[in-house]
């Protein structure tokens, strides 16, 4: 972690506009508080809400209470200061004024004086429609003259390559690319940090992290969970726009760039941009959607079917799962191929991305065996780093079994990922944080596929709320080499001694007798 000014020259403002949204209280207030606990914000930093709407004080902290964690055994003096360095503010996003008010109110908490250093974060949580006016009036009426600036943009960063690069074009004029934070909070997590570290400094991994020993990579993001929040921003963008074009595809660049020339940032970065130029263009026969319809057997009136929501379109088609199978050129990567999956409405929550190595020959007992080895990172619900592999079963005959072996560290003293990501920021850190040329190629990748979606409104696969997802995704993920293992997807019994270790036959046999056929309904 860069060090962090904390003298009583240097003043920090960190303004929040947007303030009144779920992300700032759900997550940016939570952070910063439990910053503040913790001692590890700088001394004497002012925060500053800004919205439309009018916000108190008092108002504005009792709805921040169910999201700030808080333990009663702790001081709750150390909470009621955090809140007396919090300052509301009101204005419209398009009204020059309201921002001269807003520096106006951040001058003075900061005091004047000449040796006096202002640096200011200005968070972006807010819709992408009202983006170009706020960052113009911040870069003309609330920039500092005496410290630094630097302003955090949360996605949607644009619909499409040609969306996006007014986008950039807007940012860009208004900022230097030094000064923007392109916020992913899945680059956050330890354990990306811990397979960085892992990959680079040990053999065993440096030297198989190619194609002449990984079959296919799948990165997922499952959720239990129905389309509810931002319900219509969904339905516009969909998800493959929500998630695959950010979170997955940075996922996707941190697991496959080349080395860095050097520890700096910029490096480091470089080398993220170049594994996004070597991706190709994503075809539309590559691409799988699904739409979760009810399953018949839910009480509870939000588990139903997409369409079935008081609040979606009952003619909408689009789509709440998707998979995309993704090609890397060049020399290390030809041939692997990179299955990302995301659906909401599934199984379970789980955020992880599985590198299945290529399978051994293992014969006894006059069978042959085919035993792939599984790297797993899991960021979801729970971060673990672990190998699967294969081991004999204790007693007399010759059995295998599925065990895993655990690579993560446990440091208590970690900050949580928003929190890093924040001390990032007033560090100065951009390593985990994209730079806007590297969200121009995810477009690129995706742009075409997107335009034909939305031409064709191609009928997505239909799979039941609560399930797995559809079935045909597991085909396709079988047919580009992935196995899936009988413990992992559908929670089957390790108890069969005779049990093997390529499974994916047997799993997806299992599976289509406990679930209804899934037809191609453009069949």
């Amino acid at each position: 972690m860069l060090p962090i000014d904390t003298t009583n020259e240097v003043a920090y403002s960190f303004v929040v506009l947007g303030a009144s949204g779920r992300l700032a209280l759900s997550r940016i207030f939570p952070a910063l508080w439990q910053l503040y606990r913790d001692n590890r914000l700088p001394q004497g930093i002012k925060i500053f809400t800004f919205c439309r709407t009018k916000l108190e004080l008092r108002t504005f902290r009792i709805k921040c209470v169910p999201y700030m964690g808080l333990d009663k055994s702790r001081d709750p003096e150390k909470y009621n200061s955090f809140w007396t360095n919090v300052y509301c503010c009101e204005g419209q996003y398009d009204n020059a004024d309201d921002y001269a008010e807003l520096a106006a109110a951040m001058a003075r908490q900061e005091g004047r004086h000449d040796m006096l250093v202002a640096n200011r974060i200005f968070y972006l949580a807010l819709p992408p429609i009202v983006f170009d006016q706020v960052t113009l009036n911040i870069a003309r009426k609330c920039l500092s003259s005496t410290g630094w600036n630097r302003v955090v943009v949360e996605k949607p960063f644009g619909r499409s390559d040609v969306a996006y690069k007014v986008y950039q074009t807007q940012l860009c004029q208004t900022f230097k690319e030094s000064q923007i934070y392109m916020i992913d909070h899945y680059l956050s997590r330890q354990v990306i940090h811990n397979f960085f570290v892992l990959r680079f400094t040990n053999l065993i991994w440096s030297e198989t992290w190619n194609n002449k020993h990984i079959a296919a990579i799948m990165i997922s993001v499952k959720c239990e969970k129905p389309v509810q929040a931002r319900a219509d921003y969904f339905n516009q963008y969909g998800i493959i726009r929500d998630i695959m074009t950010n979170h997955m595809m940075q996922l996707l660049a941190m697991l496959a760039l080349e080395q860095p020339y050097s520890n700096d940032v910029e490096d480091l970065r470089d080398e993220r941009l170049k594994v996004l130029k070597q991706v190709l263009t994503v075809d539309f026969s590559d691409v799988l959607l699904g739409q979760y319809v009810n399953n018949g057997r839910e009480l509870d009136p939000a588990k139903v079917g997409y369409t079935q929501h008081s609040y979606i379109p009952k003619d909408s088609m689009t789509p709440t799962y998707a998979m995309a199978v993704l090609r890397i050129n060049s020399k290390r990567w030809t041939s692997v191929p990179f299955i990302l999956r995301v659906g909401k409405a599934l199984n379970e929550t789980k955020t992880e991305v599985r590198v299945q190595y290529k399978p051994t020959q293992c014969n006894h007992s006059g069978n042959s065996l085919s035993i792939p080895n599984e790297l797993v990172l899991r960021l979801a619900p729970r971060e673990q780093l672990f190998m699967r592999m294969m081991q004999k079963r204790p007693g007399p005959r010759m059995a295998l079994r599925e065990t895993e072996l655990d690579l993560i560290l446990r440091d208590r003293a970690v900050p949580a990922n928003y929190q890093a990501l924040l001390l990032d920021i007033f560090a100065g850190n951009q390593m985990m944080f994209m730079r806007t040329d590297e969200q121009c190629e995810i477009w690129r990748i995706f742009s075409p596929v997107l335009a034909e979606i939305e031409y064709e409104r191609p009928r997505p696969f239909y799979y039941e709320f609560g399930s797995c997802g559809p079935m045909a995704a597991y085909e396709m993920a079988a047919r580009h080499g992935f196995k899936f293992y009988e413990s992992d997807e559908w929670h089957a019994s390790l108890g069969n001694p005779n049990a093997t270790a390529d499974v994916s036959k047997a799993t997806l046999s299992r599976a289509q007798q406990a679930t209804p056929t899934w037809m191609n309904p453009l069949a």
